[in-house]
């Protein structure tokens, strides 16, 4: 029975009024339109009681989520912070290790080039000092002193020889 049905119901009316049978059935009939009514009326407020519970827990747990974001942020935030000082930390490390490794290598640079320079003059030196000595070598060599020594030996043959002839000589 709809709405309409139950405002616009026309009771046939008795000697002293309206028929008492026939407005007492229409009352059950309402009551009983009204009982199924207030059920739909409370299944379906449970149904929203439910549908509410779901949507706070969705909202509880879009809550969480965007809180686990922000602190999912922060954290990222924090690493990539500390990861750019370590970096930047690292690359003053590197730089200072670069400026000792440069300062070292030139240092050595320096020491090597002295002491090539060093090994330069004493060659001259040497060469300077060789050259001399076998120069007064081939001048010993080129002297007449050589000439008279072999002379001095083929005369010394000769006398050796006059001498043992003199002395056949006076042997006999």
């Amino acid at each position: 029975m709809d709405r309409e049905e139950a405002v616009n119901r026309k009771f046939p009316t008795v000697y002293r009024g309206l028929d008492e049978q026939e407005v007492r059935t229409h009352l059950r009939n309402l009551q009983s339109e009204i009982d199924r009514r207030d059920e739909k009326i409370r299944q379906l407020e449970g149904m929203l009681d439910e549908k509410e519970e779901n949507l706070n827990s969705f909202r509880n747990v879009e809550t969480s989520i965007n809180e686990a974001i922000l602190t999912a942020q922060r954290a990222g935030d924090e690493a990539k912070r500390t990861a750019q000082a370590r970096a930047e930390e690292i690359l003053r490390a590197a730089e200072a290790e670069r400026e000792r490794v440069v300062d070292e290598g030139l240092a050595r640079a320096r020491h090597i080039a002295n002491q090539t320079e060093d090994m330069k003059r004493q060659s001259k030196i040497f060469r300077a000092r060789f050259k001399m000595l076998v120069e007064a070598q081939l001048d010993l060599l080129k002297s007449d002193d050589w000439d008279y020594l072999l002379d001095f030996e083929t005369n010394q043959e000769h006398r050796v020889d006059d001498l043992e002839a003199v002395e056949k000589k006076q042997d006999e």
